[in-house]
């Protein structure tokens, strides 16, 4: 007996609602996928379905769930009517067979002759006055097990699972480019622009920050592009940054920018830090532990080694977006930002600090005097210190 004649009204009202609160449970659209399919096959007491779903891009048409075929290799195949399927989609309007091996509509097609399809229906999957795709149900060898207003209630459910694939797409885009957002930009800075941005607002006004910058830089890099051609070099810059990256990151410092071989990194901005110095005073001596392990890698591989002088300064910063409204950055400026720069550029490359970044150095690490110099906005010579490590020079 066709399902239409089993359900009421107030029973197919009551399934609809139970469905939209299933659907609305999760973003993930293979699992929204999921519960739409299961939910279809239950309610529709069919052989097996299919939700196939346009491709944004190029317009083509894929199976993204199905049900009821028992082979794992064909659970991406569609296997109904692609007559129906494609008509569906096309004209955006749902289709009922009692029999598709009769219907004048569909019965010399090969799909219909080969598969024995009887009963069928498909219907769009439609958000925004769009089709996104289709669901279709059939049940092969068995006749007249839907009518039209199995039709309706299949529609029901379509439209409800199209505003929940719509959301999950939503979702996954928008997870996507916060992915690729945060790639090109410090989860930090990610999450502290999100958080104070508003409709009416995208600068963010300058703050003050306690903060201690770190600057590296590769001694000799640019004798060393004359060696390398453009693919071994960025290969070679993405190997070496993939590592300090992810010291960096370990301490909670915030990547600023990249120039070329050079990084600069601060710790305590856009979120401050209480730890800033220590952390960054860590984050350069596992750096340069970190450096020692890439030359020896280099040094298997035939290369020359590298040598990176790593600069520190404390001190206070001004925060925010500089730019205008087609193009802005979220950058630093203050004096510790030249300080660090200037520090790492001091050959032979070594790890310098400020005497104000010297205050803060954990009692585990050891520093030696280095020759004063003078800084950024000093009128005299100031104290500097190195950071001594336990790594040796590679022969």
């Amino acid at each position: 007996m066709p399902l239409a004649r089993e359900v009421d009204l107030g029973i197919r009202d009551h399934l609809l609602y139970e469905l939209a609160r299933d659907l609305s449970s999760s973003l993930e659209l293979n699992v929204v996928l999921r519960k739409v399919m299961d939910r279809v096959i239950t309610l529709m007491k069919a052989s097996r379905g299919f939700i196939v779903l346009v491709d944004p891009k190029d317009g083509s048409l894929s199976v993204q769930e199905s049900s009821g075929e028992a082979d794992p290799e064909k659970t991406r195949l569609f296997l109904g009517s692609r007559t129906v399927i494609e008509h569906v989609v096309t004209s955006g309007q749902a289709v009922v067979s009692t029999d598709a091996s009769l219907d004048d509509r569909f019965k010399g097609q090969q799909s219909v002759i080969m598969q024995n399809l009887r009963s069928i229906i498909a219907v769009p999957l439609m958000t925004k006055g769009k089709v996104i795709g289709a669901v279709y149900v059939d049940s092969p060898f068995r006749a007249a097990i839907f009518e039209e207003k199995d039709k309706e209630f299949l529609q029901a459910i379509a439209d409800l699972a199209a505003i929940a694939i719509d959301n999950a797409r939503q979702y996954e885009h928008s997870e996507f480019l916060r992915h690729l957002f945060e790639a090109h930009v410090n989860k930090q800075v990610t999450d502290y622009v999100l958080a104070r941005s508003e409709r009416s607002i995208r600068f963010l006004e300058g703050e003050r920050r306690m903060v201690t910058m770190l600057n590296s830089d590769i001694a000799g890099f640019s004798s060393l592009t004359q060696r390398m051609d453009p693919q071994e070099l960025v290969h070679f810059l993405n190997e070496y940054f993939a590592r300090m990256i992810h010291v960096v990151l370990t301490h909670g410092g915030n990547i600023d920018k990249f120039q070329g071989d050079g990084m600069l990194v601060v710790f305590g901005a856009p979120n401050p830090m209480h730890d800033h110095a220590q952390q960054a005073l860590k984050a350069a001596h596992e750096m340069v532990r970190e450096i020692d392990r890439f030359n020896r890698d280099l040094v298997d591989a035939r290369l020359s080694t590298i040598s990176v002088g790593i600069g520190l300064d404390t001190g206070e910063v001004i925060a925010g977006h500089v730019g205008s409204r087609d193009r802005m950055e979220f950058t630093l400026i203050g004096v510790p930002v030249n300080n660090s720069a200037y520090l790492s550029k001091v050959r032979p490359a070594r790890v310098l600090m400020s005497e104000s970044t010297r205050a803060y150095v954990p009692t585990e690490f050891t520093v030696a005097s280095y020759q004063p110099m003078v800084l950024k906005g000093a009128e005299r010579p100031q104290e500097i210190y190195q950071l001594q490590t336990d790594v040796q020079e590679i022969d």
